[in-house]
């Protein structure tokens, strides 16, 4: 699983940084051509326990009584919820998987180009 914490450092001084968002990705398939898919969740605001396992809590995790093998998107106050199929682990790298988590996350709709 990655976890990507977000933090606010006010000015740059760390002595006031805190963190406001965070986003788990969890590799819930991967198939023998070197693709994967991944739940993903972010959480918008405290409390940062765990995205994803809030996300089992509520429901928005499917699974096959073993493994997690999907996510129920969705968007809330609280948590955004989404599903990347098909990415290439060994072709691409981290932060291809973060961007494409951030639109399986709806956010390139939440903000269109013009």
């Amino acid at each position: 699983m990655l976890r990507i914490t977000f933090d606010l450092v006010p000015g740059g001084d760390e002595s006031r940084a805190r963190t406001i968002g965070m986003m788990e990705i969890a590799n819930v398939e991967t198939r023998i051509d070197g693709t994967a898919d991944y739940a993903v969740v972010m959480r918008k605001c405290p409390p940062f326990s765990g995205a994803l396992r809030e996300a089992w809590r509520r429901g928005k995790l499917t699974s096959d009584d073993c493994f997690v093998n999907g996510v129920l998107t969705s968007d809330d106050d609280e948590m955004i919820a989404g599903f990347v199929q098909g990415h290439h682990r060994t072709k691409r790298g981290v932060y291809d998987l973060l961007y494409r988590a951030l639109r399986a996350c709806g956010l390139d709709r939440r903000n269109p180009e013009a």
